[in-house]
C-alpha cells in the first residue's frame, strides 16, 4: 500500500479501481483495460495518463504503454507513448517512483528512445515534478516547457 507521502502532487486525483488478488493490490489500467501491479511507479503512471486523456483530451486511441524497443542490443520499453494523427510518436514519457529523484541518468534514459523515435516531446515525471522538454532534431535544440503541450494544437 502506498504512504500518504508517496500520493502524487502534480496530478489531480482520480477516481481510481484498485482489487487485491493473493495479498497484492492491482489498479485499473483504463489504457490497455486491463489491472496492473499497483507499485509506485504505476500510480504515478495512472495519474499521468488520467490527466492525458481527462484534463488534456489526449485521445485514448493514441497513446500505448510499456512500447518495446531495441536500444543498444537491450529490450526496453517506454512507460507512455503518444503517437500523433499520422501515427508517428508525438510524446515520450518516462514515470519514476515519487521518490526516486529527476536527474540527469533519468533524462539520457529518456534520450535514447527519443532518437530511436523522434518524438517532438520528452516528459520525465515522479509525480511530484514534471520535467517536460520540447525537442528540434532539425536544430538539435531542446528546451524545457512548463505545461504538457496541447495535443490538438500540434496535429
Amino acid at each position: 500500500m502506498l504512504a500518504t507521502s508517496e500520493l502524487v502532487a502534480v496530478f489531480p486525483a482520480f477516481d481510481y479501481k484498485i482489487t487485491q488478488k493473493e495479498g497484492k493490490l492491482y489498479i485499473f489500467d483504463g489504457i490497455s483495460k486491463k489491472y496492473r501491479l499497483l507499485t509506485p511507479e504505476e500510480w504515478v503512471r495512472q495519474h499521468c495518463l488520467n490527466y492525458l486523456t481527462k484534463h488534456l483530451n489526449y485521445p485514448t486511441s493514441t497513446i500505448q504503454i510499456e512500447r518495446s524497443h531495441k536500444i543498444d542490443q537491450l529490450n526496453r520499453r517506454t512507460d507512455i507513448q503518444v503517437f500523433d494523427s499520422t501515427g508517428q510518436v508525438f510524446m515520450l514519457i518516462e514515470c519514476k517512483a515519487p521518490h526516486v529523484e529527476i536527474t540527469s541518468i533519468t533524462f539520457q534514459q529518456a534520450s535514447q528512445y527519443q532518437k530511436k523515435n523522434q518524438a517532438k516531446y520528452v516528459v520525465l515525471t515522479n509525480g511530484q515534478e514534471n520535467h517536460i522538454y520540447q525537442i528540434d532534431s532539425n536544430k538539435q535544440e531542446t528546451t524545457q516547457l512548463a505545461h504538457f503541450p496541447s495535443y490538438y494544437e500540434n496535429n
